[in-house]
Parts: structure tokens; sequence; C-alpha cells
């Protein structure tokens, strides 16, 4: 149980930075292979968004993105700077792979604020985490029981069940392994339960159950 959880985390983790990742590789192969056009650009003259400009992608680009004619534009958002300077000159410039048009970037364009998301997202993600293994730790303290038969092999499920006074009966899946002791997730809850002699036919992560006596 708390490895699946761990790995909900990780791939949660992974799918949060796939853009942010994908986009320093874009970045790397444009710095180092890419071919950079100064085009038209048209800003909105003062209505809409005050940074936005209309971007003539080159002939190469907006044919891979399937432009009537070899033509197409595309609103961009700049930085201030940028901006300024597509204002003033009616012009930007953009990279794009050769081999590969549709892989382009204007540059200035505005991207802080993905950067920014992905990092707050990350920093949220992780706060979560910690929280919550913090209350569990604080509130669920782990069980020990010690064994009054053999451990046996059952199907996945969890169990704690008293049958009579300290006497339980617990399933779980084998978390931590050791010759005279193991340690069950049940749920949860995980139980320590000390063989006493008996014995476990069972290995790491396989789910069993064993009788035995509740001692703190």
């Amino acid at each position: 149980m708390r490895r699946s959880r761990l790995l909900l985390v990780l791939l949660l983790l992974v799918v949060v930075n796939i853009p942010p990742v994908h986009a320093a590789w874009t970045d790397h192969r444009l710095d180092g292979d890419g071919v950079t056009e100064t085009v038209p650009a048209v800003t909105d003259g003062g209505d809409g968004d005050a940074t936005v400009v209309e971007v003539s992608l080159p002939t190469a680009v907006a044919e891979e993105l399937g432009g009537a004619q070899g033509l197409l534009t595309q609103p961009t958002a700049l930085e201030p700077d940028a901006y300024a300077d597509a204002a003033a000159t009616g012009q930007v410039e953009v990279t794009y792979l050769p081999d590969d048009p549709g892989t382009y970037r204007v540059e200035g364009a505005s991207g802080g604020l993905a950067l920014a998301t992905v990092l707050l997202a990350n920093a949220a993600l992780l706060l979560v985490v910690g929280l919550f293994l913090l209350v569990r730790g604080r509130t669920r303290p782990e069980l020990r029981m010690v064994a009054t038969s053999d451990v046996r092999r059952v199907p996945p499920g969890a169990l704690l069940e008293r049958v009579n006074g300290n006497d339980y009966v617990v399933r779980g899946d084998i978390e931590e392994l050791a010759d005279d002791e193991l340690v069950l997730q049940v749920a949860d809850r995980r139980v320590r339960v000390l063989l006493d002699g008996h014995a476990n036919p069972a290995s790491y992560q396989q789910s069993v159950e064993v009788r035995g006596t509740m001692i703190g």
C-alpha cells in the first residue's frame, strides 16, 4: 500500500515536470541547430492584451503547420522588452529546426508564468505528501504481535480482526522481512509480527495471514 502511494507520487511528479523538461530540451536543440529568421509582427494597436503580437511565421514553419500557401500568423505573448522592440520595428525573430520546422520558438516569447506554475505545483505536491506522512506517522502507531501459528499465503486483502481477548487475525502485504519477524501493511496500519519460531513461506510484498497475540 505504501509503495503504491509512493509510485503515485512519483508518477504525479513526472507528469507535472514533463512539459518544462520537454521545453528545456527543445530550447537546447533550437540553440544548437536552429535557423533564425526575422519576420513581420503586428501589435494589437492598444486593444486587448498589450503584450500580444501577430507573428507571421517563416514559410517553412507555416507550411509544416499547414498554413495556406505557406502563410500563417500566430498570436504570441511577448516579454515587455521584446514587445516594445516589436512595436517599434514591426518585426520579431523566429528560430526553427530546418529538419523539423514544426519545432520553433518566437524569440522573446513570455514563458515565466508557465515555469512559475510548474514550480508551484511541485512545491504543493511535496507539501501535501509531507503533511500526509507527518500526520500518518503521528496518528497511526505501529502495532506489535507475537505469532501463535505459521504464516500462510492468502489472496490480497487487508484484515485486522480480534478473535478473542488479545488474539487477532491479521492479513496484509509483507512490507519488511527478517528471519524472526515481518512487518505487514494492513490498509493504513503497520503490524510488526514476531514469528516466535513459526514458519513463514512468503517473501517481500506477498499477501499473508497470521494469527497471534497483540502485545502493543
